[in-house]
């Protein structure tokens, strides 16, 4: 494929694995040659700063932190455009986004490991966590990011320290407090192309010396770029509004209060996609044709005859106290948060009335609490302890009526109405302990012990105002509940070479609950399995030449068992999405990242991950829509061939093992070079350049060699003038200067579907974007 990265495969990790371990461990025995360097040199003006994260649950210095896990700062991500988690993948390679008909079938993926489910019954693989609270449901966590701190992107299992739906890893987003003392007054704004306006102001008020309040207000509004020529609109805009207010008081010397509250919402005419192919002589085709829409990877344009909408609205509390008792920091935490959505799609993008209504709707309330008690840093030994309890109700279900092409007579259409109410319940016992054996060895082991429950009520019925029943579709109702409890656990050892180069190896265990598929066939609600990764990693840290660079590498293996995966499945009319087991999927690679300041005013960066995530083991995979079908009875010569099984009316099944995960690119690396010189005493010019590229992928477990998206890669410029106090700073700037075109998904057409039919989803990033940016500072 056009610009696809080669390489030795198997082999090639293997010796890598090999090599890198051998390294690391040459590195740990090597200290003597370290000792007779010549004596530390005097501090260099261009040491890159270090960032404070709580990847552990306590406040450290990224770089002594044994984990693969990076940071990226507030600021940063403003230069960069970046205020939404599903734009963190171009500064984080092992990051991806699943774009999907809504967002409650949206989800993140770390080291190509996701989950992108429309029902209610999954949870996520990749934990989104906000101040400390976890996001519960797919979407909760896809809003946009305002006045932040920082985003920690913790890749592999996590299941020990942050327990809920973190097999995969975790995004954890950290805003901005309240600064005591303060009053000041931030602005920002964009305008780019398709006017889209980005906008926030900040001002945070002095309460006295030992209390502040911050109120952050932003809003985001951009034009769509998917035309209706039925209808006359354009689809896939944006706009949203988001509210944040944080308080925090220093009750005294040893006892810190937080409190915050947010609200946001956000309405669209989304999410649409379009036809990629199409043959004439097919019914899709031919329908696209006399519409006016030619099929192809660069379609923008579709014949919907109903409306595409997605609202959401979202709101939350979050109290955290710290107590210093001396001997030990405690810290609490609760939250409540409240999310609904509700959204329409039409299935067959057409003018005629196939499945116009296919309507979705999700309701959540979510309460969590946790408290830990961590020991003080510095010691020989620290300890963190902490208990979790977790619950989320979630009340929703989906409409489907339309005519499914029939002749039902005048207005005539079938549906069906489905409710369900799901209530996720999970306990969680947990701890870490680290000992440093001597001054450069520190041997770390923690578990979480969780116990949880998910239960499930479920009807569905005849959709109102239509005449019929979809023919074998299920009507009726179902409850059930299943409980689990998992021991998750981690095991790592750290050894520092010097003050300045830290390496360490580790294996953990991680755990995400049961699912159920929402699709019932019957009375009975099946279950998913809960998912299992295991996982292996070595990795060091580095800060090198006079700490004016770092330099940081992970080498990982990770095996999930029982993964819970989304397939497409055409056995059924109309087609569905359904949840199933995978037996088991692997992912493997290598992840660098470097920052480096070679003069004054030059700050280079980059980022670079190699994974290769496959299903292992995938049975009885549901065949791509079009994949050639062989009757029951018959012997398949290669396990990748369509065959009925069961029975002569079984449904048809193919191969996934060997597959590559969907949606995972080999290769991933990103470069960005910003250069800073005053131009006299009052002013100062800026100037940055950043190159994202990203390997092919596929969009489908079955392995469709047509459900695949070509390497591309996405260039950006910022050129800007700044006062030389920081107070304000104006930029123009540019991304996908190349005008290159992809799309975020591809799948087989899902109503009328055919041979050579399909459809994708194009991204709002596949088109030359420019825009002027300003930011203000008043104040303090």
């Amino acid at each position: 494929m056009a610009g696809k990265a080669t390489f030795g495969g198997e082999k090639l990790l293997r010796n890598f694995l090999c090599y890198g371990v051998s390294a690391l461990a040459l590195l740990a025995i090597s200290t003597p040659v370290f000792a007779q360097a010549p004596p530390k040199a005097q501090d260099d003006p261009n040491q890159v700063e270090e960032i404070i994260v709580t990847a552990q649950r306590r406040s450290e210095r990224l770089q002594n932190v044994p984990l693969a896990v990076s940071a990226v700062s507030g600021d940063q991500l403003a230069k960069l455009g970046i205020n939404n988690p599903t734009e963190l993948r171009f500064v984080s390679p092992s990051v991806n986004f699943g774009n999907s008909a809504n967002t409650r079938g949206e989800g993140l993926a770390v080291r190509g490991v996701g989950t992108q489910i429309f029902g209610d019954g999954v949870e996520q693989s990749v934990g989104v966590v906000v101040d400390g609270v976890p996001m519960g449901r797919n979407g909760m966590g896809i809003a946009d990011m305002l006045d932040v701190d920082r985003v920690e992107v913790l890749r592999g299992p996590q299941g020990m320290l942050f327990g809920k739906n973190a097999s995969a890893g975790v995004i954890s987003i950290i805003t901005r407090a309240p600064r005591l003392g303060e009053t000041s007054l931030d602005v920002q704004g964009s305008y780019a192309t398709k006017d889209e306006i980005k906008a926030s102001m900040t001002a945070n008020i002095a309460l006295g010396e030992q209390a502040a309040l911050r109120v952050t207000y932003g809003t985001t509004e951009r034009d769509g770029y998917i035309f209706n020529k039925v209808r006359n609109e354009y689809l896939n805009n944006r706009d949203s509004d988001t509210l944040r207010v944080r308080f925090l008081a220093d009750v005294s010397e040893t006892v810190r209060v937080q409190l915050s509250a947010d609200w946001g919402n956000s309405n669209s005419l989304c999410c649409s996609w379009t036809a990629r192919s199409a043959p004439a002589t097919t019914p899709f085709g031919a329908l696209n044709g006399a519409s006016g829409i030619v099929p192809s990877p660069t379609n923008l344009t579709n014949a919907a005859g109903a409306t595409f909408f997605q609202n959401q609205d979202y709101r939350g509390l979050t109290s955290q106290v710290d107590w210093n008792l001396g001997w030990a920091e405690l810290t609490a935490i609760a939250g409540y948060r409240y999310w609904f959505a509700i959204d329409n799609n039409d299935p067959d993008i057409l003018p005629i009335n196939i499945l116009d209504r296919n309507t979705g709707d999700s309701k959540v309330d979510q309460t969590s609490f946790e408290v830990r008690l961590a020991s003080p840093a510095g010691q020989n030994f620290e300890w963190t302890l902490g208990l979790f309890s977790f619950e989320m109700l979630n009340t929703g279900g989906n409409i489907q009526a339309g005519t499914l092409g029939l002749n039902l007579g005048p207005g005539g259409t079938v549906g069906s109405d489905r409710r369900s109410t799901t209530i996720n319940k999970s306990d969680a016992i947990f701890g870490q302990a680290a000992y440093t054996l001597f001054d450069k060895l520190k041997l770390i082991a923690g578990a979480r012990y969780t116990d949880e429950t998910l239960s499930v009520d479920w009807t569905q019925v005849q959709a109102s105002n239509t005449i019929g029943t979809f023919p074998g579709r299920f009507y009726g109702s179902a409850s059930a509940s299943r409980g689990e409890t998992n021991l998750s656990w981690r095991l790592t050892a750290q050894y520092n070479v010097t003050d300045d180069i830290l390496t360490y190896v580790g294996v953990s265990r991680g755990y995400k609950g049961p699912a159920y598929d929402q699709g019932l066939v019957n009375s009975t609600v099946v279950f998913a399995d809960p998912e299992i990764p295991t996982s292996y990693e070595a990795g060091f840290r580095s800060k090198l030449f006079n700490k004016t660079t770092i330099f940081n590498a992970v080498l990982f293996s990770t095996e999930f068992k029982d993964f819970q995966a989304q397939v497409f499945d055409q056995n059924v009319f109309p087609s569905r999405f359904t949840v199933a087991n995978a037996g088991k999927i692997e992912t493997k690679g290598a992840e660098v990242e470097f920052v480096s300041r070679p003069m004054t005013g030059l700050t280079l960066s980059g980022n670079a991950a190699w994974i290769d995530a496959t299903y292992a083991d995938f049975k009885n995979v549901a065949c791509y829509l079009g994949q050639a079908q062989l009757p029951f009875g018959t012997t398949r010569t290669s396990p990748r061939q369509c065959i009925r099984i069961n029975s002569a009316t079984g449904p048809f099944v193919t191969e996934g093992t060997g597959n590559k995960l969907t949606n995972s690119p080999e290769l991933t690396w990103n470069f960005s070079a910003n250069y800073e010189q005053p131009i006299s005493t009052a002013l100062k010019g800026f100037a940055q350049i950043n190159y994202f590229w990203r390997d092919d992928v596929s969009f489908s477990a079955a392995g469709d060699p047509s459900a695949v998206q070509e390497a591309y890669g996405l260039l950006g410029a910022q050129l800007g003038v700044a006062s030389a106090d920081g107070k304000w700073r104006v930029a123009l700037f540019g991304k996908n200067l190349g005008d290159e075109k992809f799309v975020n998904n591809v799948i087989g057409q899902p109503v009328l579907g055919a041979t050579g039919v399909y459809s994708q989803f194009p991204s709002p990033d596949a088109e030359q974007i420019v825009g002027i940016s300003f930011e203000m500072s008043f104040g303090n």
